[in-house]
């Protein structure tokens, strides 16, 4: 009986080298790709930590208080709720991008140019706005207002 050498698919062989092929390279870019489209929210969650210092946020100081500001590239508007916390919004009304302001007897997010209001969570309560207020997560430590944006 003849011994024939067997011949057998490169694709088969183990690979010597540490690096990962290009097919396993581009399924994995394909499967981060996909991750992000499918969930980008999830995906983009670690967002950026802003330091604002009540300092330089004088109306913050005091509950019921609120301002607008920049923050890196974001117009936001910040309410002091209470002793412990503030909340941050996007400061453009969902509907129809007017400039919102803070009702402080009503404790709630109002939008002048076709009387809108939202609650603190950003949910719509009248109005023709057709969605929530952007929302950001924030947090008082010591004299900051920590923004994640």
């Amino acid at each position: 009986m003849t011994n024939k050498p067997v011949h057998q698919c490169p694709h088969a062989m183990k690979q010597e080298n540490s690096q990962p092929s290009r097919r396993t390279f581009f399924g994995t870019m394909a499967g981060l790709a996909l991750a992000l489209v499918a969930f980008p929210k999830v995906a983009l969650a670690a967002g950026k930590k802003v330091a604002l210092p009540l300092k330089s946020a004088e109306k913050l100081k005091t509950v019921g208080g609120f301002m607008i500001t920049k923050v890196k590239d974001k117009d936001l508007l910040l309410v002091r709720d209470s002793e412990s916390s503030v909340k941050a919004f996007d400061s453009m009304c969902t509907h129809e991008k007017c400039g919102l302001t803070y009702d402080k007897g009503k404790n709630q997010v109002k939008c002048p140019c076709h009387n809108a209001y939202f609650d603190l969570t950003g949910k719509v309560l009248s109005g023709p706005p057709p969605k929530p207020l952007g929302t950001y997560s924030t947090k008082l430590k010591g004299d900051k207002v920590i923004i994640t944006l």
